[in-house]
């Protein structure tokens, strides 16, 4: 018994000491895993760390090219928006351009039509107006009021006649003119051959202010010459009876014309021009019966003028 329980706690120890020792074995095991897992867990939370970063990383870039792409959208938008805007502007630029132009162009025409409706009124009134003072011009040749329209011819002239209106009217004016110069050349010379010579004056001085030129105002001047020496006018006398030899009154069969200018010019005194047209008479008529005097007389003036020098 003494032996058996003696025994017994060596055989104990040495049971426990292996049981400890496994204990210890799977102890250190144990610890060893422990290290290896410790070690995994910061291998683990490296990486874990390491993806967090990353994905930090890829959501920070991801945010920077949203922000990067955002930003481009946006100026894109801006761009198209400008474009678009310059688009529609230019368009309604050149719509309005087209807009105003025409507008313009209506104005113009507009003004241009109102400018030729007041013309036409004008040509309108202006040719109502001609035609009221044509028949009233018309109605003077009508009614023989000679004077009148002579008188008026040079303004009814100036309206916008018709080509047979015109005509009428000049050769009506040309018939009024004669008629007159008939008129005052008959009575003229009527007047001065029963001796009226302030009426023959008067008469033939009016029929010469409608023809003061060719034959027949020649033999005007004439008898109005004549009509100044009757009355012992002799400047008046001297001036017409030289113009109607300048017209050649002589070659309708008055040849004493220069006779009664030499006279007037004697009357006058003015002796040298007197003796002059004396000559001419003479040389020119040898044979009238005034020839004589006028040789007479233009000695006589000679013979004063020796005198008198």
């Amino acid at each position: 018994m003494t032996g058996e329980n003696a025994l017994s706690p060596r055989l104990v120890s040495r049971q426990d000491e292996n049981e400890l020792d496994t204990l210890k074995d799977q102890i250190q095991l144990l610890s060893t895993r422990l290290d290896e897992q410790g070690i995994l867990i910061r291998r683990t939370h490296t990486a874990v760390t390491g993806l967090a970063e990353s994905l930090g990383k890829v959501l920070a870039s991801q945010k920077s090219r949203e922000r990067w792409i955002n930003l481009n959208s946006f100026v894109a938008y801006t761009l198209f928006t400008i474009l678009l805007g310059s688009g529609f502007f230019m368009l309604y630029s050149a719509r309005v351009g087209d807009l105003v132009a025409a507008r313009d162009r209506v104005a113009e025409q507009r003004d241009s039509a109102q400018t030729q409706t007041r013309t036409l009124q004008d040509q309108i009134a202006r040719r109502a107006a001609a035609e009221k003072r044509v028949l009233e011009y018309y109605q003077l040749l009508r009614d023989d009021r000679r004077a009148e329209a002579i008188a008026q011819y040079s303004e009814i002239e100036q309206q916008p006649l018709t080509p047979t209106e015109r005509e009428l009217f000049a050769n009506g004016v040309k018939s009024a003119r004669a008629a007159l110069v008939d008129a005052g050349y008959l009575s003229g010379v009527a007047a001065y051959r029963a001796g009226e010579y302030d009426r023959a004056a008067t008469e033939l001085h009016t029929a010469l202010a409608y023809e003061d030129e060719g034959p027949r105002a020649a033999q005007m001047r004439y008898y109005l010459g004549m009509a100044f020496f009757k009355k012992a006018d002799f400047g008046n006398a001297a001036r017409q009876l030289e113009l109607s030899i300048a017209g050649r009154v002589d070659q309708s069969g008055v040849v004493d014309a220069r006779y009664y200018l030499a006279s007037a010019l004697d009357k006058l005194g003015e002796f040298e021009r007197a003796r002059t047209e004396y000559d001419k008479f003479a040389s020119t008529h040898p044979t009238h019966s005034w020839a004589l005097t006028a040789r007479r007389r233009s000695a006589q003036l000679v013979r004063q003028g020796i005198r008198t020098n």
